[in-house]
């Protein structure tokens, strides 16, 4: 068993970072991982419909990360839509990083749990924000 990911965002911003993801792995991606996009003019109440097919799709028996891009909007309003009923954890603030460091620990720890990824989901967010031009300050030339 694992843990399924699954990306509730707005529009394809989901759907472009597992594509992103896949290149990266080069198609060997060590999770099931899926996207919902939700589009603006969209009823929501349907979207909870298909968060619930997609959330039964990815349930293997250790839960699913729920990961979306913003605390607040639509689409984590359809993540929460899952709490009361489902084995979920839920991690708004979705990034790039955040997903390459979910993925880069479960080749290394196949077994790992929800709340162990709910752990690098945070830290992987985290740390892959910079000020980069902190790094490599300007040339005084």
């Amino acid at each position: 068993m694992s843990v399924g990911v699954f990306l509730i965002t707005h529009d394809d911003i989901g759907i472009s970072l597992i594509d992103s993801l896949q290149q990266m792995f080069a198609n060997k991606l060590p999770l099931n991982i899926k996207a919902l996009p939700v589009h603006h003019n969209s009823d929501p109440l349907a979207f909870c419909y298909y968060a619930e097919e997609i959330y039964a799709s990815l349930e293997e028996g250790d839960g699913v990360l729920v990961l979306t891009d913003l605390f607040g909007a639509t689409p984590c309003n359809i993540a929460i839509s899952l709490l009361n009923h489902y084995h979920v954890k839920i991690v708004a603030g979705l990034n790039f990083p955040m997903l390459v460091k979910i993925m880069s620990h479960v080749f290394t720890f196949p077994d790992a749990t929800l709340d162990t990824l709910v752990d690098k989901a945070l830290t992987g967010g985290c740390q892959g924000v910079l000020d980069v031009s902190l790094l490599y300050p300007k040339s005084s030339t």
